[in-house]
């Protein structure tokens, strides 16, 4: 009989290993890479773990395999149907369903060619597994010490992993995948239910006699935003022309030293849309409070328009980001208006819910852009392709990469842009309109030419410099300036204060006057009363 390639145990621990490690590599993303490595190298060491507890029966070890494979055939099957791992989206979606909605997705997903096909390769692949089972040796635990050796390198190196100690996030491999999922979804749940409880115990207090009128609010929320790419701070290309004439005529007040507490969209979501801060648990009450339910309790017309996210893609299991805004009750409460269709550039989607945007007195809006999100190139229209490799004077870059920095120039322009037409649509109202990034970007920064967005030690100065750092303006309309002067020159005066992304809701509770039983004067930027505060990274 002829020697095998591998042993059953070799075999085992490969397809182990590989089960769940691959659908960590599905995500098409820029992060795919160090991700699927992260997940290919804890797979390794859960596997061998695996082998380790196992090796004495064949039996355990199919049986182990064959859990390892429904979990990895469900992510393939969803994510070659759906576009989406096993995330907590599906895992609620699971506990929800029905029997007679079971009856129903399997009548109108499981007939369909797409669906087949994943059937019929997942029956052949353990058929495949099973013969190739058959043709390997019995050769248990590897009994030379070398192989223990190395058995025992990786399973320590997997500890190390599972520690977090590489300077960017792991994969999810199936099993992080499915423990991660369902931890998610019961603590989301748990924050929901505090948030709508947290809905019913606001009290507005009622205003002083005011001869202001409150004015019309706009909060625009950018993506992936590095300042330092922009001509307002100092950038060498003039990649924000039109801002730059908003504050050179002195509408536009720009603030020198915002940060943000995390690199993420979805966390940043949480810090702008609750009262949550650096330091304070997602849990803690307080944090649970949510901002633009305060708004409509005060009487307000809330407007909340997205172009990266919408509640009708996922409805209320949407966990991709502002998943907390999703469920009925807290929807309901917290805004008027939400899209349901998005657009390829943020100034088309501009005009296309212009109609939605109030203008009207006691109106807050909501806008959250695309921006300059990954890959940038597909941020704007070729009309807006002025800068090219010979713009970009940096040597040690490839031209390809110097290309990639000027289509991050060019999409900070159409950003501009898109800015420059939200300001047009309020500049006859009695307006105050914010505009800060959720976060920023690398491109090819440092001695180590980043790019995207280091998950470094938050000690590295070039993540603090260009992910950390973001931009924050506010902009003035002429009527807002006449009628509300003192507030403007509260906030020129506040333009070098330390500021932070997660007391943004105060800032705006404070530009709409409002007062209620949760507020805290001290977190508003303008306010006498400010305190700045270390802003923790998470």
């Amino acid at each position: 009989m002829e020697s095998p390639i591998v042993s059953r145990q070799q075999l085992f621990a490969l397809t182990a290993t590989l089960l769940l490690s691959l659908p960590a590599g599905y995500e098409p993303d820029h992060f795919a890479k160090a991700l699927f490595i992260g997940a290919a190298m804890q797979s390794a060491a859960y596997a061998l773990i695996l082998m380790w507890v196992t090796h004495r029966s064949s039996t355990l070890q199919n049986a182990v395999l064959a859990l390892l494979y429904l979990l990895f055939f469900t992510e393939t099957f969803t994510y070659a149907c759906f576009g989406s791992r096993l995330n907590p989206a599906i895992v609620t979606l699971i506990l929800q369903t029905s029997w007679q909605e079971t009856a129903e997705f399997a009548r109108v997903f499981l007939l369909t060619p797409k669906s087949l096909l994943c059937i019929a390769v997942g029956m052949a692949l353990p058929l495949a597994y099973r013969w190739l089972w058959q043709r390997c040796s019995t050769d248990s635990w590897p009994r030379r010490w070398p192989g223990k050796v190395l058995a025992t390198a990786v399973a320590a190196g997997g500890v190390a992993l599972w520690l977090n100690i590489l300077p960017f996030p792991l994969g999810m491999n199936t099993l992080n995948e499915a423990m991660h999922s369902c931890l998610f979804v019961a603590e989301s749940h748990r924050d929901i239910e505090t948030m709508t409880a947290m809905i019913d115990r606001i009290s507005i207090r009622q205003p002083a006699d005011s001869a202001e009128t409150p004015p019309t609010i706009v909060l625009v929320i950018g993506e992936s935003f590095d300042k330092h790419h922009s001509s307002l701070y100092g950038y060498p290309l003039s990649t924000s022309p039109h801002l730059k004439a908003e504050r050179d005529s002195g509408s536009l007040t720009i603030f020198t030293h915002a940060e943000t507490p995390t690199n993420g969209t979805a966390f940043a979501m949480r810090y702008l849309f609750t009262q949550k801060g650096c330091e304070d648990s997602d849990h803690d009450s307080l944090a649970c409070i949510v901002m633009p339910a305060v708004f409509k309790k005060a009487g307000w017309t809330v407007t909340y328009i997205d172009n990266q996210y919408t509640r009708a893609s996922g409805g209320e299991l949407d966990y991709s980001c502002g998943y907390f805004l999703n469920p009925q009750y807290i929807n309901s409460h917290s805004f008027d208006y939400r899209n349901t269709t998005r657009s390829p550039y943020d100034a088309d989607f501009i005009a296309e819910q212009s109609s939605h945007l109030q203008r009207h007195p006691r109106s807050l809006n909501i806008i959250h852009l695309m921006g300059q999100h990954f890959d940038a190139r597909q941020r704007f229209p070729d009309t807006f392709a002025r800068f090219t490799a010979t713009d970009i004077h940096r040597p040690g870059l490839s031209k390809q990469q110097r290309q990639q920095v000027a289509d991050y120039d060019n999409a900070t322009l159409y950003n501009d842009h898109s800015l420059w037409t939200i300001l047009n649509l309020f500049r006859k109202s009695d307006a105050v309109v914010v505009c800060l990034s959720d976060h920023g970007e690398l491109v090819y920064e440092g001695a180590d030419r980043l790019f995207g967005r280091s998950f470094a030690s938050v000690q590295d100065t070039t993540a603090l410099k260009h992910v950390f750092q973001i931009p924050l303006m506010i902009w003035c309309s002429d009527s807002y300036q006449q009628r509300h002067a003192q507030t403007c020159e509260r906030i020129r005066q506040a333009a070098h204060r330390h500021v932070c992304l997660a007391d943004v809701p105060f800032l705006l509770y404070e530009l709409a006057g409002i007062s209620f039983n949760y507020d805290q004067p001290h977190r508003s930027c303008i306010s006498p009363a400010f305190r700045p505060h270390p802003v923790k990274k998470k």
